[in-house]
């Protein structure tokens, strides 16, 4: 099953986080311990760990965009899994219906 990866809060009092580059691509084969990318928090340049093996199948933020704290950056899973649940199923969060 494919996994969504967050930006992590990487420090007491980031917020959001900025991508100063992709080390990996869609399509790459990853490991657990890989280095995904490279985020500049408001304190420093921090390593992206990847935690999942599989494959690379989506990047949501490009280069330079800023990303709050647990929004989307990437997805893992095995190479062609479907992932169209997951990403609108992020987009969509769970809000309550109107009463």
């Amino acid at each position: 099953m494919a996994e969504i990866i967050k930006m992590p809060k990487m420090s007491d009092t980031m917020t959001e986080g900025t991508i100063a580059a992709w080390l990996k691509k869609v399509g790459d084969k990853v490991k657990s311990g890989d280095i995904l990318a490279e985020v500049e928090t408001d304190k420093a340049t921090m390593e992206l760990e990847n935690y999942e093996d599989g494959t690379l199948l989506y990047i949501g933020p490009k280069e330079k965009d800023s990303v709050p704290v647990d929004g989307i950056l990437a997805i893992v899973g095995k190479e062609g899994e479907d992932i169209s649940a997951l990403l609108s199923g992020a987009a969509g969060g769970s809000a309550a219906p109107a009463a």
